[in-house]
């Protein structure tokens, strides 16, 4: 199991205590998935500043709304789905400036030393980059995505196809232009 992935469970009396609001359990529980949830809002929104929004917004629902779960072992999947919804929220604010680079002082540019995938994830759509990310990064199933962001399966399939020949494509333009130079 990967250190701080999403499939850890909680037992039963950590899921109690954070039901009541206690604070030492929300801490604990903070640290145990913060990685992952950080990583995973940064692919979504491909900026920092947005994905630590997103943090920060999906473990206040989460410790908030703690009381209605009833499964320990559930808590990563459900805590993973409200870090989704906090960064597409991110994404509908925005609207369709969230396609165009953000300003340098509210994001990070990728770092040069990132690998061509990470530069080539960083420009994509927003939505096309959330559907890549949580199939074929996440394990998410097309169901699932499309339930997420309010669409159909067929959306899902079709964007994930799409996206992924794009990437290719311009994975491929980018080692012929280093090859040629």
């Amino acid at each position: 199991m990967r250190k701080n992935a999403f499939d850890q469970p909680l037992d039963a009396l950590c899921l109690k205590r954070l039901a009541k609001q206690c604070r030492r359990t929300q801490e604990q529980v903070y640290r145990r998935f913060v990685d992952a949830a950080w990583t995973l809002a940064l692919r979504l929104t491909g900026c920092e500043a947005a994905a630590w929004d997103a943090v920060h917004d999906g473990f206040v629902r989460a410790f908030r709304q703690a009381g209605q779960l009833r499964d320990g072992s559930a808590f990563g999947f459900w805590l993973r789905r409200i870090i989704v919804n906090q960064a597409m929220d991110v994404h509908r604010m925005r609207g369709r400036e969230s396609a165009e680079a953000p300003p340098e002082s509210s994001c990070s540019a990728p770092d040069p030393a990132w690998l061509d995938l990470e530069s080539e994830l960083a420009r994509l759509d927003p939505a096309d980059r959330m559907v890549l990310w949580l199939h074929d990064a996440e394990g998410m199933t097309h169901e699932e995505i499309a339930s997420l962001a309010g669409m159909t399966v067929s959306w899902s399939k079709t964007r994930l196809s799409r996206t992924r020949a794009r990437v290719r494509d311009a994975l491929n333009r980018e080692i012929l232009d280093k090859e040629t130079t």
